[in-house]
């Protein structure tokens, strides 16, 4: 799967990826994630 870079996505991604962001920080990035795969990746 492509990497995104940049936007809310990127940021996401990039959140999920990074040890030093906070739980809720990652549970949200992982939403932003879900749903953009559902919406653009079906």
């Amino acid at each position: 799967m492509a990497v995104h870079h940049g936007g809310k996505v990127g940021k996401a991604g990039k959140t999920l990826a990074s040890n030093s962001s906070s739980k809720s920080d990652k549970s949200k990035a992982g939403a932003t994630l879900v749903k953009h795969k559902e919406e653009k990746h079906n």
